[in-house]
């Protein structure tokens, strides 16, 4: 093999994990940016997270000492920040709104909005909700049913042992 194919090998070779390894590190960026943006949320509570997720364009993270939980959600052009001190609250509890369409072989079912909604333990005040997906704002889907199902559990599981 002579040295010119070689060469041409490896600028294609290039060429192609280029854009991946670009696209790895302004992902790595976006989370770290929004975790940055959490812990500040966190720091005016006198709170540190101390475990966190990321998902799409959020992120939610818990105060396991306080019990307090956050979400930093960063949309085009606005950015969502939301606690809920958990000593405060009775339930989690994963709503996931979905709408019917019909068509000539059956119905076919959509989600349009997913969200975490927090009932307090004083009836006077409103429930709390975090926002993780929207029809109109999001595309589709990208593992927001199975993050909302996994954290509505560990968070009740923290209210139940408060008790």
């Amino acid at each position: 093999m002579d040295w010119g194919t070689a060469i041409v090998g490896l600028i294609s070779i290039l060429i192609c994990i280029v854009p991946f390894v670009i696209m790895y590190y302004n992902r790595i960026k976006k989370e770290n940016k929004m975790l940055q943006s959490l812990n500040e949320i966190a720091q005016q509570h006198n709170c540190k997270i101390g475990q966190h997720e990321f998902c799409g364009d959020f992120i939610l993270g818990i105060d396991e000492n306080r019990n307090f939980v956050f979400f930093f959600k960063q949309k085009k052009e606005e950015a969502i920040s939301q606690f809920v001190d958990l000593s405060e609250i009775q339930t989690c509890q994963a709503v996931k709104k979905t709408r019917n369409v019909k068509n000539d072989i059956g119905s076919l079912g959509f989600i349009e909005r997913v969200e975490l909604r927090f009932t307090p333990t004083n009836k006077n005040k409103g429930e709390t909700k975090f926002e993780l997906y929207d029809e109109e704002t999001n595309m589709q889907l990208s593992g927001e049913l199975q993050f909302v199902d996994k954290w509505t559990k560990q968070i009740n599981d923290r209210l139940k042992n408060k008790k």
